[in-house]
């Protein structure tokens, strides 16, 4: 999954004596060419700002369609995108963006201040969220601080100033997709961008960025080719084909073969051979991206997981420590438990309050059995009739999480504890169960870029911001806690904001932390200009340099 998020977050390399590129300068290859990316999870659907589509490869193919105002350098530097500058003023808070004289659609229309204030409007529209299709507007967070009846345009529609009810920090992740007004208004927005990005009124592709979508053939590809009439650095290549490989096995031994030229996996045991592999190239880096599992206290959960006793007995009886060393021993055998939601283990900020549940199979039992559960002759407990027993859902064909879980289930089964594997394609497990709440446990991993604010939309209550909160968790004092945070521009308040709501999830326990985890970018030696970027942009954040030489 993805999120508009993320950490200030130190690069770590993880892997030595790797990750050396193969410059473009070092090994010239003419421009044009096809790279086939073999993408490990199908995106389900484009619109990057809905629910449904909310997906990690829908973004990082989703950026090279529909550019904003700003691009996140592998160093998490902003570099301007979309605008030629940004002005920031305060008392009250206003940004004003001035947008590229020469940014424009493919269709030839120029991209305008009216786009921008189309854009916010979109998203601030609540119709969206009551729609059967979509599953409504990822986050409204930040955007809902802007004052709309304030709004000025000038600079001949080229410049737009937003004025802000309070401060908003995190004002730099807004507007990370810009929409094309004059294709979009009018239209059903929730089905909008679902299976291609065309204009809904004359049919044609859209695009401001270095690639037009061109075809999408569900189940095996989907093909980018170049914008002839992009603003910014034209793409050398002819196109990009994303293969999708959503068997982990399958993806290794594909850019092991050349039948794909790039892969971007998660964690997987084999990678540890590609550092050896002639003709591969592996870059690797500690991401801002952290396995968790969810549990589900809505209706469609397990109804024990509503009481607090069960969840604590829930983690108590996971021994993550052994969990990390079995998934991550070949690759990184430094890799440690993870103990909070909001910052990351090697971040300042990192404070671990998840740790008072930390393995201990004796105190998790004496909790389950002080509330007159009892064992089966299978060895599970039941509770009031009802079976200690959950579904566990993650994404089908991840062979380190079927390892992940096969550990977990284990672990629990030794305490009494059921999970049952309910593994499903990716599209189908973020494209509908995660969005709808339909899950018990869900493992999963969230991805961001800089800074901790839009986490608001996962740990606010439902009705109050947590547009992404699957989970049906809520605690008005979370809420409140990131509201302040999310005003605060003094970075030292303002993580102690964030903390004490981490404290207060980690009390609650809505999610169980598992890790942080590695990033892999793997390539051909014919692949040139290449680099990994463990922000939220992804491998994909400089796709118009690339070239290939075959």
């Amino acid at each position: 999954m993805v999120r508009r998020l993320a950490w200030l977050v130190a690069l770590c390399a993880l892997v030595s004596g790797v990750g050396v590129l193969s410059g473009a300068s070092a090994h010239p290859s003419a421009a044009g060419g096809t790279l086939v990316f073999g993408s490990e999870q199908e995106p389900p659907c484009m619109n990057l700002n809905l629910n449904d589509c909310n997906n990690t490869w829908a973004n990082y193919y989703g950026q090279l369609v529909l550019r904003g105002t700003y691009m996140v350098n592998p160093q998490f530097v902003y570099t301007n995108d979309l605008v030629s500058s940004v002005n920031l003023q305060l008392n009250p808070q206003r940004v004003t963006y001035n947008i590229r004289p020469d940014a424009n659609w493919n269709d030839g229309k120029p991209v305008t201040a009216q786009d921008y204030v189309f854009t916010l409007s979109t998203i601030m529209n609540m119709a969206w969220d009551s729609k059967p299709t979509g599953g409504g507007i990822v986050s409204r967070t930040g955007f809902d601080q802007i004052i709309p009846s304030k709004t000025k345009i000038f600079n001949h529609n080229k410049s737009v100033t937003f004025t802000f009810k309070t401060n908003y920090a995190d004002w730099k992740d807004l507007f990370s997709i810009i929409l094309p007004q004059h294709a979009l208004v009018g239209t059903d927005f929730s089905t909008d961008f679902i299976n291609d990005f065309k204009n809904p009124k004359n049919g044609q592709e859209i695009s401001d960025g270095p690639f037009v979508f061109q075809s999408w053939n569900h189940g095996s590809d989907m093909t980018l080719v170049r914008n002839p009439t992009f603003y910014g650095n034209k793409a050398k290549l002819s196109s990009i084909v994303a293969k999708f490989l959503t068997d982990s096995n399958s993806e290794i031994q594909a850019v092991r073969g050349g039948e794909v030229d790039a892969i971007y996996p998660q964690p997987q045991l084999p990678l540890a051979d590609l550092r050896t592999t002639p003709g591969v190239t592996v870059q690797s880096h500690l991401g801002p991206i952290y396995e968790h599992i969810d549990i589900e206290v809505g209706p469609n959960g397990n109804p024990l997981a509503k009481f607090a006793w069960v969840r604590q007995a829930l983690m108590m009886s996971i021994d993550r420590a052994a969990l990390v060393k079995a998934v991550f021993s070949t690759l990184n055998p430094n890799l440690t438990p993870l103990g909070n939601v909001i910052y990351l283990n090697n971040e300042p900020q990192y404070v671990d309050h998840f740790k008072q549940w930390n393995y201990n199979a004796a105190k998790a039992k004496q909790l389950i059995e002080s509330h007159g559960c009892t064992k089966g002759s299978d060895g599970i407990y039941s509770c009031n009739g009802t079976r200690l027993s959950f579904q566990f859902e993650s994404t089908a064909g991840n062979q380190l999480r079927q390892l992940a879980f096969s550990v977990i289930q284990q672990q629990l089964k030794a305490n009494g504890i059921e999970v049952v594997n309910n593994f499903k394609p990716s599209n189908i497990y973020f494209g509908s169960d995660l969005p709808n709440g339909n899950y018990q446990l869900a493992m999963f991993a969230w991805s961001g870029g800089v800074d901790p604010a839009p986490n608001t939309s996962i740990w606010s209550c439902p009705n109050d911001g947590g547009t992404q909160n699957y989970m049906d968790f809520c605690d008005p004092k979370v809420d409140s806690l990131f509201k302040k945070g999310n005003a605060e521009l003094d970075p030292g308040i303002r993580q102690k904001y964030y903390n004490q709501a981490d404290f207060l999830i980690a009390k609650d326990l809505p999610t169980i932390p598992l890790y942080q985890k590695p990033t892999f970018l793997v390539y051909r030696n014919t692949v040139h200009g290449m680099t990994d970027n463990v922000t939220q942009a992804g491998p994909m954040w400089d796709a118009e340099n690339w070239t290939v030489s075959k």
